[in-house]
């Protein structure tokens, strides 16, 4: 009995993950894709790095409206590509 309750939790995490990693690809950005995801019963860990503020907070917002997503982990790191600084200074 007790192995299936896990057996279950765990397909219901990989049903979430794939499902908010599905939502994220549709949006055909390819740092998004690159974003890490794990679910772990509703709550969602995003990791990874984007190269605007923009990105990340589309990102966070798209994840949300995931159904299921009950608490949302924020790891992304905005990371500005090194040509771009060399263009600031």
């Amino acid at each position: 009995m007790l192995s299936s309750a896990r057996e279950l939790t765990c397909r219901r995490n990989e049903d979430l993950r794939r499902r908010v990693v599905n939502y994220l690809f549709g949006h055909k950005m390819p740092s998004l894709r690159r974003i890490r995801v794990e679910a772990d019963n509703g709550t969602v860990t995003l990791r990874g790095k984007v190269s605007t503020f923009y990105q990340r907070q589309l990102c966070i917002n798209c994840c949300r409206r995931v159904a299921g997503v009950v608490q949302l982990v924020d790891r992304v790191e905005v990371v500005t590509p090194p040509a771009a600084e060399a263009k600031l200074v």
